[in-house]
């Protein structure tokens, strides 16, 4: 099954696709097709993503944030309702 979708570019946008569709010698639907299955094939990498690289840079007293995160998350949200008011 296919699904049809619509999009609006810049005339700046386009000739540049079609340029490199032409490059490519496909057309600029099948362009399209293939940038859109590379972008959701390949691995997030950190730069797409600002937090990955502080990971394991922070320390905390508190080890079990994965298995009680509801309930830090509660403690928190309490916190900022008391301060709120």
């Amino acid at each position: 099954m296919s699904t049809t979708l619509v999009i609006e570019l810049t005339e700046e946008l386009q000739q540049q696709l079609l340029e490199r569709a032409r490059q490519q010698n496909i057309s600029l639907e099948g362009l399209v097709l293939q940038s859109l299955t590379n972008l959701v094939t390949s691995p997030i990498s950190e730069e797409s993503d600002p937090i990955l690289p502080l990971l394991g840079t922070l320390t905390s007293d508190i080890n079990d944030v994965g298995e009680n995160h509801d309930f830090y998350v509660g403690q928190a949200w309490q916190q900022e309702s008391r301060y709120a008011e």
